[in-house]
């Protein structure tokens, strides 16, 4: 099943789409923006904390509005004080988080203290610069990259820090987000000209683009699939939040959901896991469902 957090509009969805149907559960939750899964457990950014979920909790009762399974119960949170998270990565162990507000990485063990890991001020081509947070890579359990977006520059740029070498890898985009691996394979959200490109992760070149509807705010991959979470911008209505599925063998969409009303915008997405591959159903319009 797939999971979005939408910050503006105070929701937090799941849905499990069907050959035929989509099941979707909606919990109005205050403020949340991140959310990532692993094993039994799930961490979800709302505002200054991130809150630690148990994944097998018992729902408090059988409405459908307000079951939510387990997203009403706690497991503990954790308080952040001022700091704004970008993104964050949730393994056995512990809690990887990267700032918003000036892009350095945290570890947070889940029975320690936090601590800092990395700051951009370590890197000699950042350092003394102002950057904002874009987005964390994990190889396995450990930060392999992280993405920087210049503020206050002439030239709106991004840096992609491989932290194995403490250097920029020489990217040829100007401006990106959210780096993942994905089967030994380095993946960016283009957010000049909207696209899903991988880079061969020694020289930063492009080995693959696929172009995305919308302005991409949030992705997921499984198997061969992208999951990406758009918004159509017009300036005559507001925006539509979209997600989309693309095979990153070929670069088509293989299915899309519109979310006409209710919604303004995704912050961020995950997969629950077990999920199996993504693929359109044969019997209606990709633009209506997918199934599993």
């Amino acid at each position: 099943m797939l999971t979005l957090c939408c910050r503006h509009d105070r929701r937090l969805l799941t849905l499990a789409p069907h050959v035929e149907t989509l099941d979707v559960e909606l919990c109005t939750f205050p403020g949340p923006s991140l959310v990532t899964c692993s094993g039994r457990q799930a961490a979800v950014a709302v505002d200054s904390q991130v809150q630690l979920f148990r994944l097998d909790a018992t729902p408090w009762c059988d409405r459908p509005r307000e079951r939510a399974w387990w997203w009403l119960f706690p497991d503990r949170s954790r308080f952040l004080g001022p700091l704004r998270v970008t993104d964050l990565h949730l393994t056995a162990q512990e809690l990887w988080l990267q700032s918003e507000t000036d892009g350095s990485l945290l570890q947070m063990p889940l029975l320690d203290v936090m601590r800092p890991a990395w700051h951009p001020g370590d890197c000699p081509q950042t350092a003394g610069g102002e950057w904002q947070g874009a987005g964390l890579a994990l190889d396995g359990q450990v930060p392999a990259y992280v993405a920087l977006t210049a503020l206050r520059s002439k030239t709106p740029h991004s840096q992609l820090i491989d932290l194995s070498t403490n250097q920029p890898l020489p990217v040829t985009l100007r401006q990106f987000h959210t780096p993942r691996l994905h089967q030994n394979e380095l993946w960016v959200l283009d957010s000049e000209q909207p696209a899903l490109v991988s880079f061969n992760r020694s020289t930063g070149a492009i080995t693959a683009r696929h172009a995305i509807q919308g302005q991409p705010t949030a992705v997921a991959y499984h198997a061969t699939c992208a999951i990406v979470a758009s918004s159509l911008n017009s300036e005559a209505t507001t925006p539509t939040p979209m997600v989309s599925v693309i095979d990153l063998r070929t670069g088509a969409t293989l299915a899309q959901l519109h979310f006409r009303s209710g919604l303004t915008g995704i912050d961020g997405l995950a997969l629950i896991p077990n999920l199996t591959a993504p693929a359109t159903a044969t019997t209606t319009s990709p633009e209506k469902t997918a199934s599993t």
